[in-house]
């Protein structure tokens, strides 16, 4: 009984066993960079995978525009000459391509709560099974790579 009551009132985290979301608080609070790493990496990759995957979609399932052809000519044209400053080839002036650049990147930006959300969620794992691996195979590098050429 009195085990369970010093538990239970215990300040001292090596008693108290968190429970729910507190672990991962717990997890952050130990190694907050590694956590910090994890969800930039999660929140770029959600950024650009989908981005690229909704590019390929519309390309190959050409939905209809639903601007004017005079609007996507003169896009295109406009376009034209900045690729042309650039070194690029021109496109076609009735080319998707730019409608289909502007409309994945409008989808990737809209579904930014669910690609947060998202990244939250999986913040912990990405942490602890892949930031934290390579965090330590650098540090036991760099520690080799020290003993080895130090003098």
């Amino acid at each position: 009984m009195r085990h369970l009551l010093r538990r239970a009132f215990s300040t001292n985290s090596s008693l108290q066993k968190a429970r729910g979301w507190r672990t991962y608080v717990d997890r952050f609070r130990d190694r907050p960079a590694s956590h910090i790493t994890a969800f930039a990496v999660l929140h770029e990759i959600t950024a650009i995978a989908p981005l690229f995957a909704v590019y390929y979609a519309l390309s190959y399932y050409q939905p209809p525009t639903i601007f004017p052809i005079r609007v996507l000519e003169e896009g295109n044209r406009y376009i034209n000459k900045l690729r042309e400053y650039v070194g690029l080839e021109q496109l076609d002036p009735e080319s998707p391509v730019l409608v289909h650049l502007a409309t994945s990147y409008a989808i990737v930006k809209v579904a930014a709560p669910v690609r947060i959300a998202a990244s939250l969620a999986l913040t912990p794992w990405m942490a602890k099974w892949c930031v934290v691996p390579v965090a330590k195979t650098i540090e036991h590098l760099t520690k080799a790579l020290r003993a080895k050429f130090k003098p």
